[in-house]
């Protein structure tokens, strides 16, 4: 069986070159805007490079490769990121080049609507092979014609407040507007997020619940669901399921859906460098023959504004009024004070005056004669007449 598989997967994957131009990758670690350009820029920039080998039970599996870079400019208001993604099955290459930009618009700290837009070439080719040996990897049609180049372009939206980021993308328009389907080289797809964040321990953890749906050409429905956890903004740890079901092109499912599990590991070696570990695996007996797949990053961040920062420096900053406003709720009724002087000088901030100086004179009592009221003075003291004494002659 195990030997029988690379043959398979090849067949498959000529009858279906189309299904194999979209990159999966887990999008918690990469966080990458090669779904929807709106994220380019979003939240803080970052460098990120991935490795996902995918069935590590069958030999010369299919294997993908992401570099990343997008970042905020102009006070966060823009946002600029590139893509380059690599994917490598068996005797076919893909390499794709993309490049986005968004504009945010921020109503507050932590709420903003974000719209970008994203333009891909993608470049497909097809590694050298021995004529003698493979001499029928040359004369099959598919592999001749696969060897085409094709530009696109994508459009994403994003909306995020405190507790919750909602995103919608459209992927490959060139693909779906301009190209019948018999012509078309790339999938198009679109696809939807909601992704909550809920602070915990005064912000320094988050807890985040992720859904999201894709939609690939009318041939297949992908549902993702997973949580995550992060503590202290140090590890993250966290699982999710997708469900894929193929369907025909009026919505009805052809085949029983097939479920992955998906389990992730990251650890922050700074405040700004992360590496992260994610496993994937197919349920059901398929499983044992094909593996699970493995997905490596190493991700560099930078221009920092995520909300847990926000929402952390907020929480301390109510804290520390509150506690200023129990500490000082209001003059004292009674002066007081630790010695004695203290005490007299507390006495007379608290004297009955008025704070209205028109009334701190009795002119009116004293005749037409301006006399102001003064504080009352100390009573002197009484003191004995000392007597010198005579001397005695």
């Amino acid at each position: 069986m195990k030997r029988l598989l690379p043959g398979l997967i090849l067949l498959f994957i000529l009858g279906n070159l189309k299904a194999q131009d979209i990159p999966l990758f887990s999008q918690k670690l990469t966080n990458s805007f090669i779904y929807n350009p709106a994220m380019a820029g979003h939240t803080f920039g970052s460098a990120t490079f991935s490795y996902r080998n995918n069935y590590s039970g069958v030999e010369d599996g299919p294997k993908n490769y992401l570099l990343s870079l997008h970042t905020p400019f102009a006070n966060a208001r823009f946002g600029v990121g590139f893509n380059v993604f690599q994917e490598n099955v068996n005797i076919l290459k893909n390499t794709y080049y993309s490049g986005a930009f968004a504009y945010h618009l921020h109503f507050n700290k932590y709420t903003s609507i974000s719209m970008g837009v994203s333009g891909e070439y993608n470049q497909f080719s097809q590694p050298t092979y021995n004529p003698v040996t493979e001499v029928y990897i040359g004369s099959d049609p598919l592999i001749i014609n696969y060897n085409r180049n094709k530009p696109d372009f994508s459009t994403g939206f994003m909306y995020q407040n405190r507790f919750v980021k909602v995103g919608f993308a459209v992927n490959r328009l060139s693909s779906t507007w301009l190209e019948s389907k018999e012509n078309k080289t790339l999938n198009n797809f679109f696809s939807g997020s909601v992704n909550g964040m809920i602070p915990l321990r005064g912000g320094d953890d988050i807890l985040e619940p992720y859904v999201a749906f894709q939609k690939f050409s009318g041939s297949n429905n992908t549902i993702n669901a997973g949580l995550y956890y992060t503590y202290n903004n140090l590890i993250l740890v966290g699982a999710a399921a997708r469900s894929v079901t193929a369907t025909n092109m009026s919505g009805t499912a052809t085949a029983p859906a097939t479920n992955l599990v998906n389990f992730t590991l990251g650890y922050h070696l700074s405040k700004y460098l992360m590496i992260g570990y994610s496993r994937e695996n197919i349920l059901g007996s398929v499983a044992g023959f094909v593996g699970a797949s493995n997905e490596f990053t190493l991700r560099f961040d930078f221009n920092d504004e995520t909300y847990k920062e926000k929402f952390k420096a907020d929480y301390k900053n109510a804290l520390s009024y509150r506690r200023k406003s129990l500490n000082s709720a209001g003059p004292k009724k009674n002066a007081g004070g630790r010695s004695p002087k203290q005490l007299k000088k507390a006495q007379k901030r608290v004297a009955a005056f008025s704070p209205n100086s028109r009334y701190q004179n009795t002119k009116k009592l004293s005749g037409g004669k301006k006399t102001s009221m003064k504080k009352p003075s100390k009573p002197k003291s009484s003191f004995k007449k000392k007597y010198k004494k005579k001397k005695r002659r």
